[in-house]
């Protein structure tokens, strides 16, 4: 999400690229469209991916093109805007799309308009609400073992609103970080991972209170771990077997409407501890819009069945982006950090 943060919408990309309709043919795609991939997120800085559409080879793929030449405007809906400018700072440059990006912070129980406007694709528009942020009462977690498997099983409880719907998502990532070491010498903090740095340490480190520190900083890279549940009032119950793991777990409030109600999820456990990939798990329970919760279902669905129902019999999740393809959906979350890896 984010990431997203999270910056997690790569998974958009395969459905994009391998997206088709029952009775499917390449020239069905349209090509040179306004895609939007966007999970906006309460608290979370602006930063809106956008791209467009281009056939290869014979037509039958598609891949993504940066767009910069686009004027992108956010609004609220007490009509408050701002124009949104591409980002082309290194973080971006492996991104398939642009991402536009403002300093102004999203803020929850708000509505939210993004217009696009492309001098040869004409205008996109999609609104999204940013709901409340969901109150979270606990979460324990404890090792455990789920069909035969090392995980981590998390009870969460939540109490719900009775005076609207709310939809909800929980999942779990890996973020990625770097460790860096540093030192305080004569009040200035040095960076002892530099030649530089080290040359000095070697020089005072007999001082008194001087030593290494270790800081950890995340690389915006995120890695999504499997989640299984054996709740039979979440929607996987009616999107697969509860034996097989998913990527999100769904819940809508038909059955607990107004009142608490405790959920146990299971984290799978093999990218806790990587050393090639250390980081800290982040547990995340959202409440998200319609739009966004149907389409990350349907998503759910559409990843599940890939490679067991034949491709041309499949189908792909649609957005709310006018004129366009993807997603514009907002969420407010809750999260737990975890860590597993030694960070040193």
């Amino acid at each position: 999400m984010p990431n997203y943060r999270k910056y997690a919408w790569i998974f958009v990309l395969v459905v994009c690229i391998t997206s088709c309709k029952k009775h499917f043919t390449s020239d069905q795609f349209e090509d040179d469209k306004i895609v939007v991939l966007a999970e906006i997120t309460a608290f979370d800085t602006v930063k809106i991916p956008i791209g467009k559409t281009i056939k290869i080879d014979n037509g039958s793929l598609i891949r993504f093109e940066k767009v910069n030449d686009a004027t992108v405007t956010l609004s609220e809906a007490n009509n408050l805007s701002w124009v949104l400018q591409p980002n082309y700072s290194q973080q971006y440059s492996n991104n398939p799309t642009s991402v536009f990006t403002n300093r102004k912070r999203f803020k929850p129980n708000t509505t939210y308009n993004i217009e696009i406007n492309h001098p040869t694709l004409g205008i996109v528009k999609a609104t999204t609400f940013i709901p409340p942020i969901p109150r979270l009462i606990s979460t324990d977690t404890a090792s455990a073992l789920f069909n035969d498997k090392d995980v981590l099983a998390a009870n969460i409880t939540w109490k719900d609103s009775a005076d609207k719907e709310e939809m909800y998502v929980i999942e779990a990532l890996k973020e990625l970080v770097k460790v860096t070491h540093y030192f305080i010498y004569q009040g200035k903090r040095y960076n002892f991972d530099t030649p530089a740095g080290k040359e000095l340490f070697n020089q005072i480190q007999n001082t008194p209170g001087v030593r290494i520190l270790s800081d950890t900083m995340g690389l915006g890279k995120f890695i999504r771990l499997n989640l299984y549940t054996e709740d039979n009032n979440s929607e996987n119950a009616r999107i697969d077997k509860l034996t097989n793991p998913f990527r999100r777990i769904f819940f809508t409030d038909q059955v607990f409407n107004g009142k608490e109600y405790t959920t146990r999820v299971y984290i799978d456990k093999q990218f806790f501890v990587d050393p090639k990939q250390k980081g800290r798990v982040r547990l995340q329970f959202k409440s998200v819009s319609r739009e966004l919760y149907s389409y990350l279902k349907l998503y759910e669905k559409y990843k599940t069945d890939f490679g067991s129902v034949p491709t041309n019999q499949l189908v792909s999740p649609s957005g709310n982006i006018k004129n366009g393809l993807g997603i514009f959906g907002g969420s407010a979350k809750r999260e737990k950090v975890y860590y597993f890896d030694e960070l040193r």
